[in-house]
């Protein structure tokens, strides 16, 4: 596979959801720790993976060592600039410390604002609002005004299920699609202890 296949992978939601899950038991995340740690290291995870690519990546100031590019319109973007072309490649908003259903609809209302291929979109709501957020979330792709069909969005929620399960289940992390007309696809899911 070549690079620039590569990067066209890189927009399918399926690829960079897969990326993820492999990553994270490397991410070492305890689910005691602050959302803070969190953020970072998924953030330090996408912006890699951005420059891998040869990306320009922008993210929070202060958030990602080494990478002191600034916050542009979202939590953290990937732009190609292939003079005189340039784009948005990626656009990701991540809200975990907020678990309320409209909390969640705000900060994806910023992606949707954007033109970008791969809209990533990375929550942690609680289990029982998980189908009212899913279609909230449909519901606001389907009914937003100005659409690019090339679109799509990955939303990955974070779920805790806590002593309910056994130990080595209690974290997961569901990935899902949807297009830019709003139909929403499952992608997978997987489960980890609560300290990865």
């Amino acid at each position: 596979m070549s690079e620039r296949e590569d990067v066209s992978n890189l927009r399918l939601p399926e690829v960079l959801f897969d990326l993820f899950i492999k990553e994270f038991p490397k991410l070492r995340l305890d689910w005691n720790k602050n959302w803070s740690e969190w953020t970072e290291k998924i953030f330090t995870f996408f912006a890699n993976l951005g420059e891998k690519y040869r990306y320009g990546v922008y993210v929070k100031p202060g958030v990602v060592k080494g990478i002191e590019s600034g916050e542009y319109l979202v939590d953290l973007c990937w732009v190609a600039d292939y003079e005189p072309h340039m784009w948005m490649e990626l656009a990701l908003e991540e809200e975990l410390s907020y678990t309320d259903v409209d909390s969640i609809i705000w900060d994806f209302c910023k992606i949707i604002d954007l033109k970008a291929y791969t809209k990533v979109g990375i929550f942690a709501p609680k289990l029982s609002e998980i189908d009212e957020v899913l279609q909230e979330l449909k519901n606001t792709v389907t009914y937003s005004e100005i659409k690019v069909p090339t679109e799509r969005y990955l939303v990955i929620f974070i779920l805790y299920h806590g002593k309910t399960e056994k130990e080595e289940r209690r974290i997961e992390i569901t990935g899902y699609e949807i297009n830019y007309l709003g139909d929403l696809r499952k992608i997978g899911s997987a489960r980890f202890p609560s300290s990865v």
